[in-house]
């Protein structure tokens, strides 16, 4: 491995961390729920890549085995949270502007 590849990686990984901070003070912030979702999924998409480039960088072809069953789950989480979110918010304004369509 050259040392600029390694530089290279190292910078990506930081720069990885760094935007998964920023996903985090997303999540907290909010203001709404779907604001929150938006952060968690931030988060989860950004921590893949990270694993895939902490792969790379220490030439372990395991982590991204890990990498894709976290992506998994991420995905999950946030189809869960999406569908939770929808049925204790969407139901009640979803049939009053279906009730103004038709008026």
């Amino acid at each position: 491995m050259t040392l600029v590849y390694h530089y290279t990686l190292a910078a990506v990984i930081g720069l990885l961390a760094v935007a998964i901070f920023f996903g985090l003070v997303r999540t907290i912030r909010g203001p709404r729920r779907p604001d929150r979702i938006m952060g968690i999924n931030m988060i989860g998409s950004f921590t893949t890549a990270l694993l895939a480039a902490l792969s790379l960088f220490l030439s372990e072809s395991w982590l991204l085995d890990v990498c894709l069953v976290y992506c998994l789950i991420s995905f999950l989480a946030v189809v869960i949270l999406s569908k939770i979110h929808i049925s204790e918010s969407g139901d009640e304004k979803g049939a009053e502007e279906e009730n103004s369509l038709y008026e």
